[in-house]
C-alpha cells in the first residue's frame, strides 16, 4: 500500500522550458546552442552535477565554464547562471494536488538534484512548508541516479520503500527507485497533465467525476 508520494522538483514541480528561457538572453540560435552545450552539459551542471553535489559554487562554475571556453561568451554565460532563476517557477497547480495528496492521508517527501543558489531563491515558498520531509543533493553532498541519495532519504525519515511512489522526468532516475524497491514512474517534463495522468494509474489520485 502506498503511503508516500516522493516529488524531484526541477521540470515536476519547477518548471525550467527551455524553449522558453532561452530565447530570454539571445534570440541567436548558435548562442542558445553555446548555452546547451556548454553550460547546461557541462560537468558542472549536468554531465556529472558538480554544482548540484555541492563540490562548486555558481562562481566557481560560472569561472570554470568561461575559462574553458577561453573567454570567448563570458557576458553570456554570466548572464545566463546568474539571471535564469528569474525564468523559472514553481507549477502551483502542482502544489494544489500535494496539498490534496496530504489532504487524503499521504505524507510527501521531495527528493531532487538541486544546487544551493536555487533553493535559496525558492526555500520560503510554500513548496517547502507542505510537505513533510525533503532531500536536496547539495546538502548531502550526493546526487540521483546513484542509491546512496535515495538511502538517504529512506533512513532519515524512516520510509519503507514499498510504500513510496517516486515521480521524476529523468528516466535513470526512475530505474534506480524502481531496483530499490520503490513504485516509480516517469512524467513528462513540465507537464502537470503527465503527473496527473500517472497518480491516477495508481489510484493515488482520484480522477475528476
Amino acid at each position: 500500500m502506498i503511503k508516500n508520494v516522493i516529488f524531484d522538483i526541477g521540470n515536476v514541480i519547477l518548471n525550467f522550458d527551455l524553449s522558453r528561457i532561452l530565447p530570454e538572453f539571445t534570440k541567436d540560435r548558435e548562442e542558445q546552442e553555446f548555452i546547451i552545450k556548454n553550460i547546461l552539459h557541462s560537468k558542472e551542471w549536468l554531465e556529472e552535477g558538480l554544482i548540484d553535489l555541492g563540490d562548486v559554487t555558481r562562481e566557481e562554475a560560472i569561472k570554470l565554464v568561461c575559462d574553458r571556453t577561453k573567454h570567448e561568451k563570458d557576458e553570456l554565460i554570466e548572464n545566463f547562471w546568474n539571471h535564469y532563476c528569474d525564468y523559472v517557477f514553481l507549477d502551483q497547480r502542482v502544489i494544489d494536488v500535494i496539498k490534496k495528496l496530504k489532504e487524503n492521508g499521504y505524507s510527501i517527501f521531495l527528493l531532487s538534484n538541486f544546487p544551493e543558489y536555487l533553493y535559496q531563491e525558492i526555500k520560503t515558498s510554500e513548496l517547502f512548508s507542505i510537505v513533510d520531509g525533503y532531500i536536496l543533493s547539495h546538502q548531502v553532498h550526493r546526487i540521483k541516479p546513484y542509491p546512496e541519495i535515495y538511502e538517504q532519504l529512506v533512513q532519515q525519515y524512516q520510509l519503507v520503500k514499498s510504500e513510496c511512489f517516486f515521480l521524476d522526468d529523468n528516466e535513470q532516475n526512475v530505474k534506480t527507485a524502481k531496483r530499490l524497491g520503490f513504485y516509480s514512474e516517469k512524467v513528462e517534463p513540465d507537464s502537470y497533465d503527465s503527473i496527473v495522468k500517472v497518480l491516477q494509474k495508481y489510484k493515488i489520485l482520484e480522477k475528476d467525476r
